[in-house]
């Protein structure tokens, strides 16, 4: 791949939105990228292995990638090993580092 593929693709814009009475209201808007580069894909597994746990959105909102994106490689990550899900019956999926 070259050096621009590996690139995050995070564009951010606002929306101006027509409310009651001449109001407005601004909306943020941001569009992330699908893939996690290979250099920030280690830095990921490093970081994922020395907290107590993990949750797909904080990973997700600190490096600008996609929820669903960061959900597929917690997934890769539990069928290595790496992390197991820390209660299956909880509706927020928390994740701890499998120690060895």
């Amino acid at each position: 791949m070259s050096e621009k593929e590996e690139k995050l693709i995070v564009r951010k814009g606002t929306l101006n939105l027509r409310r009651k009475y001449g109001r407005t209201k601004q909306i943020n808007i941001v569009e992330r990228d699908a893939f996690i580069p290979r250099k920030l894909e280690k830095n990921l597994k490093e970081e994922i292995l020395n907290r107590k746990s993990i949750l797909a959105t904080d990973i997700a909102l600190k490096y600008d990638i996609r929820v669903s994106t960061v959900k597929l490689l917690f997934k890769q990550y539990e069928e290595e090993g790496l992390i197991k899900l820390l209660d299956p019956s909880l509706k927020l999926k928390i994740y701890v580092p499998v120690s060895k």
